[in-house]
Parts: structure tokens; sequence; C-alpha cells
């Protein structure tokens, strides 16, 4: 019996490769937590959004004769110096690929990138296995929650400013404190803002108190909140229940967003009981893997 053939893929099989992973992405068995579920909204995503590397020099595929059966790549952010890995999504009686994927898939890695992440489902036994054989440690257990439009009642609506030229700096500095070491900083949060990406913020005592940033993908009718923080000086005043508010109620101010979703460490019990307070629910569970690929001097 021949073994799957793994090669680079062309761009015209973009829309294959979006196809395959949106069917194995929704199954927490072979779930990575950040390649999204829907097939558009992965190919519109393998299309725009891999821009420092693109989709025919960082992914790989297995074809077993004429059909797919495993993908595998990464998207690269040169600024960071990393990249986030995409899979291994392997159909389930050829997992024994899923080595000889990533390992092909590692081949091309440009140099720029020193740090390779990976975001699998806890129940996605091939990734955390593939994880384990390529030195990936463990940094943490994510917790993705979910709230539907039903689960928010009109009595909890709340409107809050959007963030101003005249409080950037504030917010730079309380998002950099309270997430050194995260995907976007202060300044990449700034100038990702747009009509879909919002920075609200929180004023008490005339002071800045903190803030929350939410995306929505109305196309995809999904929504997210990425990151929000409380300044130390104001915790205990329910402030963030407020910035929750006011973050939910603009988000569902699209009629495409039925449910949003969140991600929040698995050990931030504060955390999690405000979320599902709010009207939150647990989802998914994700270990977060990291891999260094040069010593720093």
């Amino acid at each position: 019996m021949k073994e799957p053939v793994i090669s680079c893929p062309s761009s015209d099989l973009m829309e294959e490769v979006a196809t395959f992973i949106s069917k194995l992405n929704g199954q927490p068995s072979s779930h990575i937590g950040y390649c999204g579920k829907q097939q558009q909204e992965i190919l519109s995503y393998l299309q725009n959004e891999l821009t420092d590397v693109p989709f025919e020099k960082a992914f790989v595929l297995a074809y077993k004769e004429d059909t797919l059966v495993g993908v595998a790549g990464f998207d690269a952010d040169f600024e960071q110096k990393s990249a986030e890995v995409w899979g291994p999504f392997i159909e389930a009686n050829h997992q024994d690929q899923a080595i000889c994927l990533v390992k092909e898939m590692l081949q091309l890695l440009p140099s720029e990138v020193e740090k390779l992440c990976m975001f699998p489902n806890k129940e996605n036994e091939t990734a955390v296995i593939t994880a384990a054989n390529f030195n990936f440690s463990k940094q943490s257990e994510q917790a993705i929650l979910i709230m539907r439009r039903n689960d928010f009642s009109a009595s909890q609506a709340s409107k809050l400013p959007f963030l101003t030229e005249q409080y950037n700096s504030e917010m730079i500095r309380l998002h950099n404190l309270a997430f050194p070491d995260t995907y976007y900083n202060g300044e990449q949060i700034i100038n990702r803002i747009n009509e879909h990406r919002k920075v609200f913020y929180y004023m008490r005592e005339n002071k800045f108190a903190g803030y929350i940033y939410v995306e929505v993908e109305p196309e995809f009718s999904e929504a997210s909140i990425e990151f929000f923080a409380v300044d130390v000086r104001f915790r205990g005043q329910s402030i963030g229940t407020e910035l929750l508010k006011g973050a939910v109620s603009w988000i569902f101010s699209f009629k495409e967003i039925d449910e949003l979703r969140l991600c929040v460490n698995s050990t931030n019990n504060q955390a999690i009981r405000l979320y599902q307070k709010a009207g939150f629910k647990l989802a998914d569970e994700l270990y977060f893997f990291q891999k260094e690929l040069k010593v720093p001097v």
C-alpha cells in the first residue's frame, strides 16, 4: 500500500484546504484553537492574512492517491519573530502521518521565525503527541468561553466610549503591563482599530481605569473578546463587569452576530467566574505549547 505523498500546495488548492480544515476543526479530537471552523472564514484567512509567508510557502499537504488526508502549516509574524502552527489536521485513519507532515512544515520556516506556538484542544491527542515529539513545552491551559445572543438580556445592555487618541498611551501602558508576552502589544492593538475592531475604556475618578479590546467579523457571524484589563488601583469595583457589558452590547448590535467567544487562562478562576456571571459558558479547553527555535544570547 502506497504511503501518502507530502508536498507544498499551489494557491488554487486553498479552497480544498479550507474545506478540509473546517471539517476537522469542528471536532474536539482534531481542533486547533485559533484556526476557525467555517470554510469561508478559513479561506478568507488563507487568502488575505498570511502576509509574511504566503500559503504556498507555509503549508504542506498529504494526499493518498487523489484524496487530501492531511494538512499542516504556519502563520508567521516577522515583527513578533513567531509563528502559529496550523494543525496537524489529519484524517482519522492517517494519523501516523502527523509527524512527517510537521517535519516537512518545519523545513519551510524562514530564519525570521524564532518561536512556534500551538493551541490544540485538550482532546486533540494527535496534536498533543506531535507537540511532545518536537519538544514543545506546555506554557499554560486555556479555557474558551462562549456567549450566545439569547444569553444576553436587554437589562445587561450598556454603552461605553470608544478609545480616543487622548488615552492611547494609558491603554498601551495598562495592556503591556497586564499582558507582557502576548500576540499583540498595545501599539499593535491601536493600529488594528477599525470599524470592526474596537477598544472601549472606562474612567473612574477622572483616571483611566480599564479597557477592553474586541473584534467582530459580521461576514462570518463571529466575534471575540481579545483582551481586557482593569488598573490594579480600581479592581474590586465592578469595572470589569461594566467593560464586559459595554463590549457585549456593541458586539450584539451587529445583527449577524449570534455568538461571541473569549480565551482565558484556566487557572484564572476569578476571571472565569466573572465571565460566567455575565452569561458565558465553557466551550473548549486548550493547551498552549511553545517551542524556541533559537536560544537567546
